[in-house]
């Protein structure tokens, strides 16, 4: 009986400490049970993780170290495949174990063969984070006031226990493959999401003999400058919002909204800010809150982020346009809003913005007649005037060349990174898929249609002969024609 006890407490001991997993023979990282968290959620999930050490700067290989974490959500079945899937998080500023709550059911059939290993870039999550501006600087009520946001830049700065020039990606890049060498594989595959696709797309052309596929969701082009066209293209994803309602009959005889009177409502705005008195959909709370050109751009673009949340713009907008209530409207993007500022690292986001994109930002350009306005360029320029920059390739904004299967993904709607984005990017992958979503927003692999095409993918390797007949039937979320909902 004892020696049954024994056996049994050794074989829960080996479960727990991860050795009976099948990582390759020449593994060097010690990995143990942990619980990943999502900011701002409750939801947990369980993962295996430990960490790597790698030197803040690569050229002073004796100099400063910082840790790297990785996590890893083991394959379900028994035989895992030996080319796991390297996820590359968004931002920049997400850790990548940090959004395993949120995407672990679009990656289930993935991981059904398949660990899933998410690696925390430096300067988020526990890969020494670059925690950045302080609470006041999301004060709702708060003007953009650029000497203030330089001041708090500047503190930042002060407080943090690191080198900014050392977070870029490429850098960052360096690290991803010291976890694949660390860890034993000689073959990935890549998913990336948002400004994830562009990390992934660096890893490419950095390491390319250790890539087997890329899977590119919500494409940012590596010639574009982050920021830059922020503005434009949530007026060109809003407008066409619109222009679906006014195809809906339901939708099209209830609002009369349009982005042109959107525009003028922002522009009223610009001119005399509004007050109103918001309850919190979270906390239940009242709350005086000015309302201003930016706080309504800001509103609109956060509920921009996915289909089901632009489903409800049509009657937000109405009403704040007839009935000049713009309280439903702040509600509902503080709701949507809820977390996202936990969710990034604002000094990782700065020292990659600042190094790789500042420098060819159009910091000039007039988007005075959009709904954003100026304030993200302006926002990004006063900040960087000041942020420490890294040394960038002059070729860093040069498209990938490759001919390694390649899967892009975009929605029709997506107000940050377009269809029009992925086309660019297809361009000089050799072999490549895109598939657009028809009125879907950003980040679309989690619709089921395309998660079942990532799947195939990543099990064939290859785009070829992939059953994409779903994408033709995928639709937006139904509008709502009350505050109840879509008609039934």
């Amino acid at each position: 009986m004892r020696k049954h006890s024994i056996k049994i407490t050794l074989l829960f001991a080996s479960l727990v400490a991860g050795e009976g997993w099948a990582l390759p023979q020449n593994n060097t990282i010690e990995f143990s049970n942990c619980m990943l968290s999502l900011p701002g959620s409750p939801a947990t999930a369980r993962a295996e993780c430990g960490f790597i050490e790698v030197p803040e700067d690569p050229d002073d290989p004796d100099g400063r170290k910082i840790p790297i974490h990785v996590a890893v959500a083991q394959a379900s079945s028994t035989e895992a495949r030996e080319d796991p899937v390297f996820f590359f998080a968004g931002g920049p500023g997400q850790a990548a174990s940090e959004t395993w709550v949120m995407i672990r059911g679009t990656l289930d059939k993935i991981r059904k063969n398949r660990d899933i290993v998410m690696i925390d870039q430096r300067g988020t999550g526990q890969s020494n984070k670059l925690e950045c501006l302080p609470e006041e600087i999301e004060d709702l009520n708060a003007e953009l006031d650029l000497d203030q946001l330089v001041e708090h830049t500047k503190g930042c700065l002060e407080k943090l226990d690191a080198d900014p020039r050392f977070y870029t990606t490429t850098i960052a890049m360096g690290d991803f493959n010291r976890v694949r060498e660390a860890m034993g594989y000689d073959q990935i595959n890549l998913i990336g999401v948002s400004y994830g696709t562009r990390a992934a797309q660096v890893y490419l052309r950095e390491f390319p003999e250790t890539v087997r596929s890329v899977t590119l969701d919500s494409v940012i082009p590596m010639q574009l400058a982050l920021g830059q066209e922020h503005a434009p293209m949530l007026d060109l994803a809003v407008g066409r919002v619109f222009a679906d309602c006014r195809a809906e009959p339901s939708c099209a005889e209830r609002y009369t909204g349009n982005l042109e009177r959107l525009n003028d409502l922002v522009a009223e705005l610009r001119a005399e800010p509004h007050w109103i008195t918001l309850t919190d959909p979270i906390t239940g709370k009242a709350q005086d809150l000015r309302m201003t050109a930016e706080t309504l751009a800001v509103a609109i673009r956060f509920l921009s982020y996915s289909s089901e949340t632009q489903a409800t713009l049509p009657l937000l907008v109405h009403e704040a346009l007839e009935t000049g209530s713009l309280e439903r409207l702040a509600a509902q993007a503080v709701l949507v809003m809820g977390g996202m500022t936990e969710m990034i690292a604002r000094g990782m986001e700065l020292s990659v913005m600042c190094s790789e994109d500042y420098p060819v930002l159009d910091t000039d350009a007039d988007n005075s007649h959009t709904l954003l306005g100026d304030i993200f360029l302006s926002a990004v320029k006063a900040q960087c005037d000041v942020w420490p920059r890294g040394a960038v390739s002059p070729a860093f904004h040069e498209p990938v060349v490759s001919d390694v299967p390649v899967l892009l993904m975009s929605g029709e709607r997506d107000p940050v990174t377009p269809p029009h984005y992925a086309e660019t990017t297809a361009e000089t992958f050799s072999n490549s898929l895109n598939l657009v979503a028809r009125g879907q927003s950003h980040s679309v692999m989690k619709h089921v249609c395309l998660k079942n095409i990532t799947t195939q993918f990543i099990e064939a390797g290859a785009v070829e002969n992939l059953d994409t007949e779903c994408v033709d039937r995928i639709r937006p979320a139904p509008f709502f024609t009350s505050l109840l909902g879509p008609e039934p």
